[in-house]
């Protein structure tokens, strides 16, 4: 969970994320260097700039021209409306709806539905009001659609007259110099403001009309309270499908986001699968007024939401959850004290609150500070976080002053008590423990579970905790695990084609919502198993486009590499008894965040951020190819002149092309590294091991030809925490524990081990 935004509660498929991006935002334009002559003061509701801009408009038509099909026709259709040609508009949606990228959207037909009925309208020559032509033509298409489309219909119709406006007075300011405009910039100026104008002359039209055929198709309870036993507020609402029969199972999803857009369109979508809906929100979120603590109550909250759904006359008692993110915590969260009436989750790219967020191996992270801000000020209403400088110069900030990591919340602007709060427990105590399933609360988890995550996942620790607990305490967890090459994003349902420089098999893109329904009717209806789920364990391993399963974590590798760290070599035999000498000086802080993005998963070199400061060793080339299946572990032998340190991993493929295959990592506090709740620190100028564990899970084949590589070192970064050495609380320490430099022997019987298949 970490240096990323959150994303929607259940995912749309991706196939609509695209279509909306491609319809309703904006498309990445062709640069033209061409400048276009456009005065205007400002006023968008005068005459006269609607005279300039239609003006300008026309110039556009006379020289616009794109090589790429989807883009030419989603703006040149734009473009004739606002030039008042309506056919030449509807003829170049319909080409752009006839194109093959579209061709199994559920809702092809409706795509651009708001230009379509706009134009349509306006070419009615009747002597009927604009209101009542409008009505005619809706009422028209809505007759000749399917009933699936109209599931979608209202996404068609988010474009707010108001933000509208706002966003082509913005973009007036920024992008007209001189009283000209480029060409590219001019393009999007029109879309906007046929967008404007449309939603300004439809918008109190349409929406009572969706309203209609919204009800005549669910019955959904908007904007309700529900009250817990202590008088706190849980907000939901939830959506019926009047088609289906009464009583059905129901599908809860609980977040800590605020209502977005897509809430409601994807709570439809999911009735029409045959389940009532419910969609419930934290303590303090959307229309509960009590204080927000993320984390604290959803393990009761939860099991309120599920006992008052079977209560009502449309539930048959049986509940399934799902969601990603925090809602896959609020999912194991409920499952500490396990309701009857829930049968099954569904959690995807869970949190491990305490485990990978806000803290990773007990190293804190600056992205708490943000995420906290995000969900505070996001509660009742949109809020902005899209502005990465201000989070780069905050952690920059904080680097280069070296001032305690517990003063981040002030050099932010303000005192935050949640992220102070967490500060205080940097050990798993049981402040954590408390939140999500410990130990032997794992023994009553009997229900059965799918688990979704991914190699590249943040919370990808998280979801492994929970699968693996769940199995070392309950010898009869009915629990399933679908792991392939996703990131956080991706293993929520937005499945990237290329995830950071990587392509990924074609086989890895799978459809996780339909998976998941699939799954539920298995469970919750009595159908049979998902046919993708052949058993206990799936995953895809990378370079093979092939899934492969197993029965357990244990079976996917049969043998373990084990490779030494002897001076710059991965060796296999056991080495003579040496060391490397390092020494850091935390007072160096020349090495600023240049930028947010990720480090490359596959690219012709590594990373200088990666190299910084850290040892590097290489293996022989391996004359097979093998895969390498699960996570790596190891023991860092060293003495070091404080008592303690962060230690960072990474593992690569080297490959005989020489491109760097990132394949896993680790970060962890060597003073916690064995036992996350309690701290043993280290005893200056004493050989130590440190075990190496919790790293992250991976599958791919291993070329033959390929090598190797670990590199290993110090975590210093602005991201995290800096571990000064002193012993002291971490957040406590500041660049004047500095003064004396860590001087550490990395002794060469230090080893990784590697589960590989053969």
């Amino acid at each position: 969970m970490s240096l990323r935004f959150e994303y929607m509660r259940i995912k749309f498929k991706k196939n609509i994320i695209k279509v909306l991006l491609l319809i309703l935002l904006l498309f990445s334009l062709k640069y033209y260097t061409q400048s276009l002559p456009f005065k205007t003061t400002g006023n968008i509701d005068d005459i006269s700039f609607d005279s300039e801009i239609k003006k300008l408009n026309k110039e556009i038509l006379k020289i616009y021209s794109n090589n790429d099909k989807i883009t030419y026709d989603d703006n040149i259709f734009r473009l004739y409306i606002l030039n008042e040609d309506y056919n030449n508009a509807l003829y170049y949606l319909n080409e752009l709806k006839g194109l093959s990228v579209y061709k199994d959207l559920d809702y092809r037909e409706i795509i651009g539905l708001s230009f379509e009925l706009y134009s349509l309208s306006k070419l009615d020559n009747g002597h009927k009001t604009y209101k009542e032509k409008y009505q005619s033509i809706f009422n028209q298409k809505i007759n000749c659609i399917s009933e699936k489309s109209n599931t979608y219909l209202d996404q068609f119709f988010i474009s707010d007259e108001s933000k509208l406006k706002e966003d082509i007075l913005r973009f007036i300011k920024t992008n007209i110099v001189d009283d000209h405009i480029s060409l590219s910039n001019a393009i999007k100026l029109c879309r906007y403001y046929t967008s404007y104008i449309i939603a300004k002359k439809t918008n109190h039209i349409v929406f009572p009309l969706l309203k209609e055929v919204e009800q005549s198709l669910y019955d959904i309870k908007d904007s309700m309270i529900i009250k817990t036993k202590t008088g706190n507020e849980i907000s939901l609402f939830y959506v019926l499908n009047k088609k289906a029969k009464q009583p059905l199972p129901t599908i809860l999803n609980f977040t800590i986001y605020n209502r977005n857009n897509n809430s409601m369109a994807i709570a439809k979508e999911h009735a029409d699968k045959g389940y009532h809906i419910v969609q419930a929100y934290s303590r303090g979120v959307y229309l509960s007024e009590d204080e927000l603590l993320p984390f604290e109550f959803e393990k009761d909250d939860v099991n309120k939401i599920i006992d008052w759904i079977v209560e009502q006359p449309w539930s048959n008692g049986k509940v399934g959850m799902i969601g990603g993110s925090y809602n896959g915590f609020s999912q194991w969260a409920a499952t500490k004290n396990l309701n009857p009436a829930l049968k099954t989750i569904i959690p995807s790219a869970s949190v491990g609150f305490g485990i990978d967020f806000p803290m990773e191996n007990n190293v804190f992270n600056t992205y708490m500070i943000r995420w906290a801000e995000n969900v505070t000020k996001g509660r009742y209403k949109k809020h902005d976080d899209s502005d990465p400088d201000k989070w780069k110069n905050l952690v920059n900030n904080y680097y280069t002053k070296g001032i305690q990591f517990n003063k981040l919340d002030s050099l932010n602007g303000n005192t935050n008590s949640i992220f102070q709060k967490w500060l205080m427990h940097p050990s798993f105590d049981t402040f954590w423990q408390s939140k999500i399933p410990y130990n032997r609360d794992f023994r009553k988890i009997n229900i059965p579970i799918l688990t979704f995550t991914g190699y590249f996942d943040d919370d990808q620790r998280g979801a492994m905790y929970y699968y693996h607990n769940h199995h070392k305490f309950n010898k009869k967890a009915d629990h399933y695990l679908v792991i392939g090459p996703y990131d956080h994003a991706g293993a929520i349902g937005n499945i990237k084609d290329e995830l950071r420089g990587y392509k990924i098999d074609s086989v890895a893109d799978i459809d996780m919502d339909k998976l998941s329904f699939e799954w539920f009717d298995y469970i919750l209806k009595g159908k049979k198993k998902p046919v993708f789920l052949k058993n206990k364990v799936n995953y895809q391993v990378m370079g093979t486009n092939e899934w492969k399963n197993a029965s357990d974590i244990a079976h996917i590798s049969n043998k373990k590499l084990k490779l030494f760290l002897d001076g710059k070599k991965l060796q296999k035999s056991i080495p003579d008894i040496n060391y490397i000498s390092q020494k850091i000086d935390f007072s160096d802080r020349s090495d600023t965040l240049k930028s947010f993005d990720r480090y490359k998963i596959i690219d012709s070199i590594i990373d200088n951020r990666v190299l910084k400061d850290k040892l590097l060793f290489t293996s022989e080339t391996f004359n097979n190819a093998f895969e390498m299946n699960g996570s790596f572990t190891g023991n860092v032998k060293l003495s070091i002149n404080k008592k303690d340190l962060d230690i960072n991993i990474k593992l690569y493929e080297l490959t005989a092309d020489g491109k760097y295959f990132l394949l896993s990592s680790y970060l962890g506090r060597a003073s916690y590294a064995k036992k996350n709740s309690k701290r043993q620190l280290l005893i200056p100028d004493k050989i130590e091991t440190i075990p190496v564990s919790d790293t992250y899970f991976v599958s791919k084949k291993i070329e033959k030809g390929s090598k190797l590589m670990v590199i290993l070192g110090v975590n210093k970064s602005p991201i995290e925490q800096i571990n000064y050495g002193t012993g002291k609380d971490v957040s406590l320490e500041t660049i004047a524990d500095a003064k004396e430099p860590l001087e550490i022997k990395w002794y060469n019987d230090s080893y990784i081990e590697i589960p590989v298949k053969e």
